[in-house]
């Protein structure tokens, strides 16, 4: 009986023990829990980096996101498209490609070593607008052109109108060019008919001379009195030829001299008479015409002009030397 007490006293002691422990349990238990519940919660920061608005891609970091008790663990970015990325590093220039363009709020938030998340998270609002702007810049582009072409055909329909209008001015110019000369063509040709009136009746007032006295028709020698060939045709009194420089057009690179020569009858000019060859220092110049153009080098060429008479066929030449001169100038004398 008397070791009863005992073992009673020993369980009761057995009980309290427990209580005792797990009394110091739950306040272990307890202020873990309230040391947890009252660290304070982390703050959340971000910016972007860059924005790509031709490829829509953004590239995003943390911006000194911090715990003020504690250090931070995870992040998590949620891009505004339905797209989510989770990290456990700090996000730096992070990037992320949309699938259309439209306006996105992307949201930051991240969780310290008590998972205590920032609350609220960092934001930011972003606009991809590319392909309206650009709609909108090759809508005004194609304005600005369009403008730009109504002012060249505004312009082009200006120089058009003025241009024709200058070209009426000189077809007017030019007609009433042509109404003076007319007008003065006829004025001619009616004075040019009044004279030959008043030769005609002049004409007819002088009495007919006898026909002139038919002399031989012969090339003699020189005549060295006036050192020309004398040629009096059949049924013409008498007349002087000869070979004249009619014309000097002018001295060419070379230094030779551009000359016309041409035979003449000196007294009767009207002696129907050709020449029918011409030489230049013996050479044939195959003109068969009664003057002839010819280049000469400065110095003395021998001219030789065969004169016959249209209704016979006698032939005579006629010569002389012509002396070309380093001036542009040239001297014909009988030979």
């Amino acid at each position: 009986m008397t070791d009863e007490p005992k073992k009673g006293n020993k369980s009761l002691a057995v009980v309290l023990f427990v209580l005792l422990l797990g009394g110091v349990v739950v306040g272990l238990v307890l202020k873990s829990h309230h040391a947890k519940s009252s660290k304070v919660a982390p703050v959340a920061a971000l910016r972007v980096d860059s924005l790509d608005e031709t490829n829509r891609i953004v590239t995003l970091s943390d911006n000194s996101s911090h715990d003020p008790d504690g250090t931070l663990q995870r992040w998590r970015i949620a891009w505004g498209d339905g797209k989510e990325d989770n990290l456990t590093s700090v996000p730096l220039k992070t990037p992320h490609t949309y699938d259309a363009e439209g306006e996105y709020t992307i949201s930051l938030w991240c969780v310290d070593n008590y998972g205590a998340t920032s609350s609220p998270p960092a934001m930011t609002n972003i606009t991809l607008d590319f392909l309206k702007r650009q709609k909108a810049l090759e809508e005004a582009q194609a304005e600005a052109k369009r403008q730009a072409d109504q002012l060249k055909a505004e312009q082009a329909r200006k120089e058009a109108e003025r241009l024709e209008q200058e070209r009426q001015k000189e077809l007017a110019a030019q007609e009433a060019q042509k109404a003076k000369e007319r007008q003065e063509l006829e004025q001619k040709q009616k004075a040019e008919a009044e004279l030959a009136q008043q030769k005609a009746k002049q004409a007819a007032a002088t009495p007919v001379p006898p026909p002139p006295t038919p002399l031989a028709a012969a090339l003699p020698e020189d005549n060295p009195s006036s050192r020309m060939v004398v040629y009096t045709p059949a049924g013409y009194t008498l007349g002087d030829f000869q070979i004249s420089k009619e014309k000097i057009e002018g001295t060419e690179q070379n230094g030779n001299l551009r000359v016309i020569l041409a035979t003449r009858c000196v007294n009767f000019p009207d002696t129907p008479i050709v020449t029918s060859a011409w030489q230049i220092d013996g050479q044939d110049t195959q003109l068969q015409v009664g003057r002839i153009r010819t280049s000469l080098a400065p110095g003395v060429h021998l001219v030789t002009a065969t004169l016959t008479r249209k209704t016979a066929s006698d032939a005579a030449a006629l010569q002389a030397e012509l002396t070309v001169r380093t001036n542009g100038d040239c001297v014909l004398k009988r030979k």
